[in-house]
């Protein structure tokens, strides 16, 4: 019970933090830029080391694992939520995403738990949805966002937070791992971002994410092959190099990864 509760207050307290500091990254730099930065396995990360200081290295390494699968969820959460932006409000958006995510979940629990497998399976699918990703068009102008809403977004991190530990109390460490990258931060800034400033700057969002998912797929795989047998602190610090390694490359050799669309300057900068 203690672990479950440290574990709990850990999720709780990281995710309104980052998504206040994303939510500031966002209106001065851009959706894109902020995108990128979802990807770092900040929460992931925390998640593995308290579970293997509380559960063993083995569980954490499964849990790594189920994260790395979970790419391949959040690639269909992404396209799921982007190709329906152009059609429906960001409630309907969230919904057809939420119900893609779960069907997508519940698939890959009977996936087996081999790190190259799971690795071309996450690969796989950021490349396919980047290729049917829609490509930004002209946002709505927006007045500046007012005081009270990064609060409210951080507000709603925590809930979602919550709401996912407690289904996923009792699931096992492939499935806490299927869940780790749940789209916490995504789901609380796409709909915040779709509701005041349109579709544009939620795929600006999305592409960056998707982009900087490549590096967070290289941190799962090697803290998955290293936890166990070389214990948390290397296996974090490699996983936390692959990732940084991957994620500088994809910025540099994908072409057009980094650019901000011109919608996202736009709305980005009532907020400056």
């Amino acid at each position: 019970m203690d672990a479950a509760l440290d574990l709990l207050l850990l999720k709780v307290s990281i995710a309104p933090a980052f998504i206040g500091v994303l939510s500031w990254i966002a209106q001065r730099y851009g959706h894109r830029t902020a995108g990128w930065l979802v990807a770092l396995p900040v929460n992931t990360g925390s998640v593995l080391l308290v579970l293997a200081l509380t559960e063993g290295t083995p569980f954490a390494s499964s849990a790594a694992l189920g994260a790395l699968l979970g790419v391949v969820s959040l690639s269909v959460f992404s396209i799921g939520y982007a190709r329906s932006t152009r059609r429906f409000t960001w409630g309907f958006c969230l919904a057809i995403a939420a119900a893609s995510f779960t069907v997508s979940t519940a698939i890959l629990t009977a996936v087996p738990e081999i790190v190259e497998l799971d690795l071309a399976a996450a690969v796989a699918a950021l490349i396919g949805v980047l290729a049917l990703l829609p490509k930004p068009g002209r946002s709505v102008s927006a007045p500046p966002a007012p005081g009270w809403e990064i609060p409210l977004r951080m507000l709603t991190a925590a809930l979602l937070v919550l709401t996912i530990t407690t289904l996923a109390s009792a699931l096992g460490p492939q499935l806490s791992g299927l869940l780790s990258p749940v789209p916490v931060f995504t789901i609380t800034l796409v709909i915040f971002t779709h509701s005041r400033y349109g579709p544009a700057p939620v795929l600006d969002f999305l592409a960056g994410l998707l982009y900087g998912m490549f590096g967070f797929a290289a941190f799962c795989a090697v803290a998955a092959v290293l936890i166990e047998p070389y214990g948390i602190a290397i296996g974090l610090s490699a996983g936390l190099a692959a990732f940084l390694a991957v994620f500088a490359l994809a910025r540099w050799l994908i072409p057009g990864a980094s650019r901000e669309g011109r919608s996202s300057s736009e709305t980005s900068a009532p907020g400056s």
